[in-house]
């Protein structure tokens, strides 16, 4: 049924051939948009496998904006999400300032950014950086290569398809210091790169970009991601997003929004840069598809293992486009010619012997179990003036204010007596450039924090919100 196929010699399971079938007879219009889905049932009994498979299926393409039910009358597809992207082997034309107060250092910090670094595990990175020296080759003390040592770009490549859907060989990846470093080559490939940002953004990206002297221009978010209508029509070379997961007001890219982009970058002439930071972390059903699944000819994606093991790494990754991989790759050599290759041999074993899943699923558990005691309490303790956003991937999630009836209150006020009782947390405003009228949005990351500290931050945050109910409220900026 629709031409569905499943690769038994396959590492991917039934469920994810299922979906990344599915997504891509979609977007292709082999399953035209408005066409009703078979039930379940039938896919079920014509595909041969389990319904518990189709069912799950159904729901992460629902949860993705692919498919939505109409009630008593079935699964339909949403219209209007046909991309005709080409294939991979297509070519593309030519700090924040602090508040006053303490210190830093002596602030509990609610700052994005920081894994739950407890988590590291030691002894299997000091067993296999262990094994990296100890059966190191004279090749392997040797230089490496610009672009990284081979096998952990193989072991990348199979993790991203395994895990992502994304299928790049190891030729088409390069391995960097962290994605600071990708995203400033990606810049310096062009004598003055015209970058197209999110805004609000992560500010560190936005100083790269600043620092090699780009154009930068900037397109407003909402609680579903970057609005592509935003996007202005003139030419670009770098258009820069979080799809995944919106940094940092949390959003995921519904799927027409996907399409929407995607046309917009083919009609400018840009590249997509896609950071998918932490995308692994999902809590409320499967990773989403990475962007760079639906048009591999138009999307450079961006990994690092900052936020799944440990900045202080330093492993980064990207993954090219055909038509820009000899210019990256002779970018990497112009930036640094040799990288470290021990660490990226730890790195390649690290991978190849399930490490790094392993490790994943046991951040997911713990930075669930934190993400649904931290939104409870936002609802117990702070609720109706209080509403979580963005709670359902990553390490943090936003609460944006209001008077109790909907219409948004400036947390500036909250922001600052917390600060002054040892306490950091930042407003969505300070990732803005100009007014982006997010005011009332405070940034909570949890991962690195323990149950105890995040109840005492919400019980503060009472505190801060009633001191100031009986003062006139100061809306947003809109």
């Amino acid at each position: 049924m629709y031409g569905i196929l499943f690769d038994p010699d396959s590492r991917l399971s039934q469920y994810r051939q299922l979906v990344d079938q599915l997504r891509g007879k979609i977007t292709s219009g082999l399953i035209p948009g408005g066409s009703r889905l078979a039930s379940t049932r039938e896919l079920a009994e014509s595909l041969g496998i389990a319904r518990g498979i189709v069912l799950e299926a159904i729901e992460q393409l629902k949860m993705e904006g692919y498919l939505e039910t109409a009630h008593g009358s079935g699964t339909y597809v949403r219209p209007d999400l046909v991309w005709n992207g080409g294939t991979a082997a297509s070519s593309h034309g030519n700090g924040l300032d602090p508040l006053a107060g303490p210190s830093k250092e002596a602030l509990l910090s609610f700052a994005p950014g920081m894994p739950d670094l407890s988590l590291f595990p030691r002894r299997q990175w000091l067993q296999c950086y262990h094994d990296a020296v100890e059966y190191a080759s004279i090749d392997d003390l040797g230089y490496n290569r610009p672009s990284g040592r081979w096998d952990l770009r193989v072991a990348i490549a199979r993790y991203l398809h395994e895990v992502k859907g994304i299928v790049a060989g190891p030729e088409r990846i390069v391995v960097t210091a962290g994605s600071s470093q990708a995203f400033a080559i990606l810049a310096s490939l062009f004598p003055r790169a015209r970058v197209l940002m999110e805004n609000p953004q992560a500010p560190f990206v936005r100083r790269i970009f600043d620092g090699l002297g780009c154009e930068i221009s900037y397109a407003d978010v909402d609680e579903e991601g970057i609005v592509p209508e935003h996007v202005p029509d003139e030419p670009m070379d770098l258009l820069y997003v979080t799809p995944a997961h919106q940094f940092p007001l949390g959003g995921t890219l519904s799927a027409e929004r996907r399409v929407s982009l995607l046309r917009k970058a083919r009609a400018i002439g840009a590249w997509i840069v896609e950071d998918d930071f932490d995308g692994e972390l999902r809590y409320d059903g499967h990773p989403v598809a990475p962007l760079q699944s639906m048009a591999p000819e138009r999307v450079v994606y961006v990994g690092t293992f900052s936020k799944t093991l440990s900045p202080a790494l330093r492993v980064g990754y990207l993954v090219m486009p055909p038509g820009i991989q000899a210019k990256v790759k002779t970018a990497k050599r112009r930036w640094d010619l040799w990288n470290e290759g021990l660490q990226q041999k730890a790195m390649a074993l690290f991978l190849s012997r399930g490490h790094l899943e392993r490790h994943l699923r046991k951040c997911h558990r713990a930075y669930r179990a934190k993400n649904l005691y931290l939104r409870a309490l936002v609802e117990e303790r702070l609720g109706p003036r209080w509403r979580v956003v963005g709670a359902t991937t990553g390490m943090h999630l936003v609460i944006r204010r209001s008077d109790g009836t909907g219409a948004p209150v400036a947390a500036t006020d909250v922001a600052q007596a917390l600060r002054a009782r040892g306490i950091e947390v930042e407003l969505v405003s300070e990732y803005c450039v100009g007014s982006c009228g997010l005011d009332d949005a405070v940034i909570v990351a949890y991962a690195n924090r323990t149950e105890e500290e995040l109840a005492r931050l919400v019980d503060e945050i009472k505190i801060a919100d009633g001191a100031a109910k009986s003062a006139s409220p100061t809306r947003p900026h809109r």
